[in-house]
């Protein structure tokens, strides 16, 4: 198990893109605490930063599982991949868990 946490932590504390993607993604909750109602960005700031945020994470648990080869760029195929299949979760699977959660298939297009 330390050996999947050091992998994990030596890929990605070397992605500045990474670094930047969370920065965004704190920097807008931190906005969104003080300014209640701040439009588009309240709605779609950060799902904009989801994959930024989420594929490097995911791609090094499956390169520490050995579920994926090395820790290249990932493809656009992988992008893709996993834009659609966490588009899906969230729009369509979220909504059956969580009360407070609503389904927006016009998500997934945009």
């Amino acid at each position: 198990m330390n050996h999947v946490v050091r992998q994990l932590n030596s890929s990605l504390l070397r992605d500045p893109f990474w670094h930047f993607s969370i920065a965004c993604y704190v920097l807008h909750k931190c906005w969104q605490a003080l300014n209640a109602e701040s439009g588009w960005m309240d709605y779609y700031w950060n799902d904009v930063w989801m994959l930024p945020c989420a594929i490097p994470l995911v791609l090094s648990v499956y390169n520490a599982l050995g579920l994926r080869q090395s820790m290249e760029i990932p493809s656009g195929f992988e992008i893709l991949w996993h834009g659609i299949l966490w588009g899906l979760i969230a729009e369509f699977v979220g909504p059956l868990l969580f009360v407070h959660a609503v389904g927006d298939p016009w998500d997934l297009a945009a």
